[in-house]
This record gives structure tokens, C-alpha cells and sequence, in this order.
């Protein structure tokens, strides 16, 4: 059996993690989960999760089990790592632990150990299990190491999964540049003056996409099934999830799933979750005046980000007005309705009426308009996610 799990730092991924679980982020072409769905085949799943989220995550992975009553033996993954092929084999070849970048990151355990190791995620207790001397994968313990390291993850994703079904056969008007290679699903429009630069690293454009006229996209660059990315912008180093809208220039920036920056301004060294809604003409600063490091705000607790690149952190279905402009390091909560100040203040909490925060987003016009929302996109707003909502606006995150 193999468990993919959460550990006590879930919420340093914060505002995401607070809906989503740490292995459903998204770096390179696919989210962890997804990743090591391909890495395993079709080795048994089990997925280990906060309680808060086990509903919501039952219902995006109906497949798989969630939080089960009890354990067998099995290797156990790390969420927030970046599994692959050499470091799932690795793991399989030692008996314990193992550890990546000062954290643990996985385990082969026996069925006492696991069960142990589970009553160690459970109540944060510690575990007597001995380290073993393997290293592990990467671990992404915090958002901006997912949009640092996504332009490599994007390269390797290629190499491993599209590099042999490369599209060399291109409409007419669309020019190619560089030899980094593409990948065109079905159903992809690309319209003429389309550039695709992949002198730094591959483009995959999945299924249904629409791409207008006059857009450069430079790789490394995933772009989702059902995107559209209106004319004349630029776009660069970003992993979209499905059902996606860009305009003007994005760079260095992931979005969820269901993000609509549609209108010009710049967002770059970002991420996006799923239903947010960036205002004409929003834009962050993704680099200090002093060109030093960025601190972030997170889980309470200011963290030094040991890079000058930083954006923005933006949780699900939360909405910018026209003519925001973000700070670098900002961090916006779910359903944030952002306006009043153009430039809000670095901490924007969940459900903020408003910049400061002062007044809060009426829960049930909230969920009201949540379903708005999706329903736009075929989608439907549930019942695990609206008690997950709930006690989210009732814990004030």
C-alpha cells in the first residue's frame, strides 16, 4: 500500500492549503498527487489528510481512500515532495525514514511503524522509528518554492511525458522558435502571430486551450485544458490548471484551476488558488526597490523567503477590484473581497469586506455567490465545501 500524507506543516502552504490538501499543489504540468499517480501506475492509494479537509478531498478523488480507520506496511509519501520514479524506487530500497531538505519526506515502514507513524500525523506525537540514511525528493515546504522551482519540474515533466509525442506541425502564422519542443493537445486553438519561444525550455498547451493572435508564450510554460489567453499578452515560466483566463504579462506564476486574470497588468512570481477573480488592470510587485529578500507572512509567523522574487499568495475565490496593486510577499485569504485601497496592506484575511479586513464577507452571501460562480464554469458548489467554508469563516483564518 501506498499512503500519501499531510504533515504538521500543511499550513505554512497557506492560503492555499486551507482548502486545498499540500499534495493537490500544482508545480510543473501536474499537481503532486497527479505526479505520483504516473510515478507508481497502478499501485493502491491511500490519502492521508487533515480531518477538515477529508470530505472535500473524498470528493475530488473519489477513487481513492481518505483517512482510513486503521493501517497496513507500506511506503509512505510526503505530499508536499516532488516524487518521481528515481526517488519512489529509492524509497522502496530502505527500511524506515527518510529525509529531504531537514524534514521527513517518507517511509518504508512495517505495519506496527505505519500504524504508529499514523498516530504520529494524527496527534503531531513524536515517532520512534530510526531515520534511515537515504535522502528524499524535494521538499516544497512553502508556496514560493513551488513557482521557484516550476520551470525545472516543467522541464522534466516534458522529458518524462511528452518529449516523444512532441507536435512538429504548426497552423499557418504560428511561429516557433528554439528547440526546447511543444506539445499541442487536441482541440487547441492557436490563432495566427501566436510565438511560442521555447529557447529556455519546452511549452505544453493541453486539451481545448484557445490561444489569441499576437501572444508570445516563452517556455518552460504548461498551459491547462479549457484555458483561453486573450490577444496581445505575454506569458512566461506559468503553470495554469484547467479553465483559466489570462491577459497582459504573467510570469514565474502558478494558478490552481479556475483563475481569471482577463484583463492587462502585470502578476508575476505568483500563486493563484481556484475562483479567484483579479480586477482590470491588478497588478503585484515581485521585487523590492532594495532588490533584497522577501519576507511573507506565514502561519502567523514572518519567514524569510531567501529569494528577491516574490509576488503574491492568493486562496481560493477571493476577488481583486480594478487598479489594486499588490506588495511583494502580499498574502490574500479565501473569499477576500479586496477594494477600498489600492494598495492593500501584506496580510489580507479570509472573508475581508474590504483591504483592512475590518468588516467581514456575510457567510451565506458568500456561498451564494461562490455558486454564482462556478455555475458560470459547469461547476457545482457542494455540500462538503460549503461546511469546509463554514468552518473556515468560523475559525477566522
Amino acid at each position: 500500500m501506498i499512503y500519501v500524507f499531510e504533515d504538521k506543516h500543511a499550513l505554512d502552504l497557506e492560503p492555499l492549503s486551507l482548502t486545498w490538501a499540500t499534495f493537490e499543489l500544482r508545480c510543473g504540468v501536474f499537481t503532486h498527487l497527479e505526479r505520483i499517480r504516473r510515478v507508481v501506475g497502478d499501485q493502491p492509494i491511500t490519502l492521508i489528510v487533515r480531518s477538515q479537509l477529508a470530505a472535500v478531498v473524498q470528493e475530488r478523488h473519489p477513487d481513492l481512500p481518505v483517512n482510513p480507520a486503521q493501517v497496513e506496511g507500506g511506503q509512505w509519501l510526503n505530499g508536499a515532495a516532488l516524487w518521481d520514479r528515481g526517488s519512489w524506487e529509492e524509497l522502496q530500497n530502505v527500511q524506515g525514514v527518510i529525509s529531504g531538505d531537514n524534514s521527513l519526506v517518507g517511509g518504508n515502514l512495517s505495519e506496527d511503524h505505519s500504524t504508529e507513524f499514523y498516530k504520529h500525523l494524527q496527534d503531531s506525537g513524536a515517532l520512534s522509528a530510526s531515520p534511515a540514511s537515504a535522502a528524499g525528493p524535494k521538499l516544497l515546504r512553502y508556496l514560493w518554492d513551488h513557482f521557484l522551482s516550476n520551470g525545472e519540474v516543467l522541464v522534466a515533466d516534458f522529458d518524462r511525458w511528452y518529449r516523444d509525442k512532441a507536435t512538429t506541425s504548426f497552423p499557418q502564422g504560428v511561429h516557433v522558435v528554439g528547440d526546447g519542443g511543444v506539445f499541442v493537445g487536441e482541440g487547441v486553438i492557436l490563432d495566427p502571430a501566436v510565438v511560442l519561444d521555447t529557447r529556455h525550455g519546452p511549452i505544453i498547451i493541453d486539451d481545448g486551450t484557445t490561444v489569441g493572435s499576437h501572444v508570445v508564450i516563452a517556455g518552460p510554460t504548461y498551459l491547462g485544458p479549457k484555458c483561453k489567453v486573450w490577444p496581445f499578452t505575454f506569458l512566461e515560466e506559468v503553470s495554469f490548471g484547467p479553465v483559466c483566463r489570462a491577459m497582459g504579462q504573467v510570469e514565474g506564476t502558478i494558478m490552481q484551476g479556475f483563475s481569471n486574470k482577463q484583463h492587462d497588468g502585470f502578476l508575476g512570481h505568483a500563486y493563484l488558488g481556484s475562483w479567484v477573480n483579479l480586477g482590470a488592470g491588478t497588478t503585484n510587485s515581485d521585487l523590492k526597490n532594495n532588490y533584497g529578500n522577501v519576507k511573507v507572512a506565514v502561519n502567523g509567523h514572518a519567514v524569510n523567503s531567501n529569494s528577491r522574487f516574490v509576488g503574491c499568495f492568493i486562496g481560493d475565490h477571493a476577488k481583486s477590484a480594478i487598479g489594486t496593486l499588490f506588495y511583494t510577499g502580499t498574502r490574500v485569504g479565501v473569499c477576500a473581497n479586496v477594494f477600498g485601497d489600492v494598495t492593500p496592506p501584506k496580510v489580507v484575511p479570509s472573508f475581508a469586506w474590504g483591504s483592512d479586513g475590518k468588516v467581514r464577507y456575510e457567510l451565506e452571501k458568500c456561498l451564494d455567490t461562490m455558486a454564482v460562480v462556478k455555475s458560470r464554469r459547469g461547476e457545482e458548489l457542494t455540500g462538503a465545501e460549503r461546511e469546509l467554508y463554514a468552518q473556515l469563516f468560523k475559525e477566522d483564518v
